[in-house]
């Protein structure tokens, strides 16, 4: 259809030079932009390789296809930026007419939180393959034009309460142990305790202060007391180096006592065996399904790549922001960039791997997305459950 609306244009120039003196450049410029930020190493790491050739992917559908998006080609166009704060603050984001979306695949909260300080007033949509860390809250709503794949950190404490519900009975001893003086680990701690309390459990909050020489020894050995030698689960909301005091006097102590750490997993805690994760991304690449992204990219166009879930990424914001400019009404020549907005808010059916995502218009992330419940074993995460949990309606300031 593009290729037959340019012929016409050279056609009616050919007939008549004075229709191209009239004719406005945007309005025969069929190509829309969307700039895309590589991940913090740059474009040439196997990440940013993967992602540049779903991105070509992407650019072929699009250009293949009868009716483009909403009309019109898109070209992704690859920002060069070192992986520092620094660049991140000066690299040159187009925000002209014909720019319809910035999409980020930095993958750390620091870079994505000065994109999105950059972005804050703007109509156009920035879009992140990751942000679990990332706030995009300004005076305790959302930012209109800010949208995430992942679900905000405080889901792990709704995967625990509904891991809890599925494994135990009731009157299972349930402890939660954080800081008040922590933002992240009090807010955390009770949307957890109050999940808990709704599933008619009554967890036993814990509360201490990091400051306070031997406050780990003195937790770990209260609540290794708590309501007699049964012994319970204590939820950790405390960070590494919290999580890591009370698992060694656990061990000290000898009990039975389980540790389930509310907390991003990483190599700092495999020697902790026994502790216990909830986490939306660490068992992706062996159970995400993002193998039959792989098989697509190949079986469709010949295209390879090395890391299937960066890519699967790729597909889910295309996929994301195709629909959003689909559910508009056609043809579009200047985008409504507000109806955009809209449309990205409350997206449906976003393929994910083996997952469908829908979006949740309070929060601009997946309403629900799976949850991995993963011990530590032999030094390994090994997956003992899935949970497929809810975003939570809390937004941070």
């Amino acid at each position: 259809m593009r290729k037959i609306f340019a012929l016409s244009v050279i056609f009616l120039c050919f007939a008549s030079p004075a229709f191209c003196t009239r004719l406005a450049p945007e309005t025969y410029n069929w190509v829309w932009n969307v700039s895309v930020v590589p991940p913090s190493g740059g474009w040439d790491t196997e990440p940013g390789r993967s992602i540049n050739t779903a991105l070509t992917w992407c650019e072929r559908e699009i250009s293949e296809s009868s009716n483009g998006i909403g009309g019109h080609d898109v070209v992704f166009r690859r920002v060069k930026v070192s992986g520092d704060v620094a660049s991140f603050r000066a690299v040159n984001l187009s925000t002209d007419n014909r720019t319809i979306a910035v999409m980020s695949f930095a993958g750390t909260s620091e870079l994505d939180s000065v994109l999105v300080s950059r972005m804050a007033g703007s109509n156009i949509p920035l879009m992140l393959a990751w942000g679990e860390s990332v706030r995009f809250a300004q005076g305790g709503r959302i930012m209109p034009n800010v949208f995430a794949l992942d679900m905000f950190r405080d889901y792990r404490a709704s995967a625990f309460a509904e891991y809890a519900s599925k494994i135990y009975d009731r009157g299972k001893r349930i402890a939660l142990a954080a800081s008040r003086f922590t933002v992240n680990q009090e807010r955390e701690a009770g949307i957890c305790y109050s999940l808990l309390d709704r599933a008619g459990f009554m967890p036993m909050p814990y509360w201490t202060d990091a400051s306070v020489k031997d406050s780990y020894v003195m937790m770990s050995e209260e609540i290794e007391s708590f309501e007699g030698d049964e012994a319970g689960v204590v939820i950790s909301f405390l960070g590494g180096m919290g999580a890591r005091e009370i698992w060694r006097n656990f061990m000290r102590l000898k009990t039975s006592w389980r540790l389930w750490n509310c907390a991003e997993p990483d190599n700092a805690y495999l020697s902790c065996r026994g502790m216990i994760f909830a986490d939306q991304n660490i068992q992706l690449d062996t159970l995400g399904g993002f193998i039959n992204t792989k098989r697509m990219l190949l079986m469709t166009r010949g295209l390879q790549i090395q890391d299937p879930v960066a890519a699967g990424r790729v597909i889910a914001l295309y996929h994301w922001l195709k629909g959003a400019v689909e559910r508009m009404p056609q043809p579009i020549d200047t985008m409504p960039r507000g109806l955009l907005l809209t449309n990205l808010a409350r997206a449906q059916a976003i393929p994910f791997g083996n997952q469908m995502l829908n979006i949740s218009p309070e929060l601009h992330r997946p309403l629900q997305r799976n949850a991995f419940i993963v011990e530590i074993k032999d030094r390994q995460y090994i997956n003992i459950d899935t949970i497929n949990t809810r975003g939570i309606a809390n937004v941070p300031r």
